[in-house]
């Protein structure tokens, strides 16, 4: 498939499956500011990893476009989908004080 010879494209599709992985690490008790940062940092980390594993580290706006992408996508699928589909759920499930869902 040609998209998936872009960049930008995987650091989309990355993006969008990012908020299962951050749901692993998240923590229901942790306050909201600190949930945007975890969430924000792991995001923009896939986007790194992502340039790094095309090769286009090199290339600073494929690089800065990318990661960039794989935040907003990110938060994008958490607001739009994923929060209302389970994530609390599985943040829940991988809980170290397993309290009920609020």
């Amino acid at each position: 498939m040609e998209i998936l010879n872009d960049t930008e494209a995987w650091g989309l599709l990355l993006g969008a499956l990012t908020p299962w992985a951050t749901a692993l690490i998240q923590q229901p008790a942790w306050s909201k500011p600190l949930r945007a940062v975890v969430g924000t940092l792991l995001s923009a980390i896939v986007g790194t990893v992502t340039v790094l594993a095309r090769g286009d580290i090199a290339h600073a706006q494929t690089a800065l476009t990318t990661i960039a992408l794989t935040v907003v996508a990110s938060k994008t699928f958490y607001d739009g989908l994923w929060q209302h589909t389970g994530a609390a759920a599985l943040e829940q499930a991988t809980s170290v004080e397993r309290r009920p869902i609020r």
